[in-house]
């Protein structure tokens, strides 16, 4: 099949590898990492009165460091409402 216009050549033809911008983009996603573990592991130096009033504790920021980077986060926002939830009802 012979494409006679741009605007029929399929989206995946036209695409490009550069390896400058694979490389900037494994970059992007090293430093990201490392932010994350690095703000995790400060979480881990913070005393236990502090943690309890973000409404974690260390073992949920073990939890996370240990979770994928994308839901660590999220896991730390769950055990945080489970403890909320906890805290307003005895």
């Amino acid at each position: 099949m012979a494409f006679l216009l741009v605007s029929e050549r399929p989206a995946e033809a036209a695409v490009t590898y550069s390896p400058i911008r694979g490389f900037c983009r494994w970059l992007a996603k090293a430093r990201a990492k490392r932010a994350r573990r690095i703000a995790l592991a400060n979480l881990l130096e913070f005393d236990a009165a502090l943690l309890e009033d973000l409404g974690i504790n260390r073992q949920d920021v073990v939890d996370a460091m240990r979770d994928p980077p994308r839901t660590a986060g999220q896991t730390l926002a769950a055990r945080r409402a489970l403890s909320a939830r906890n805290w307003l009802s005895p």
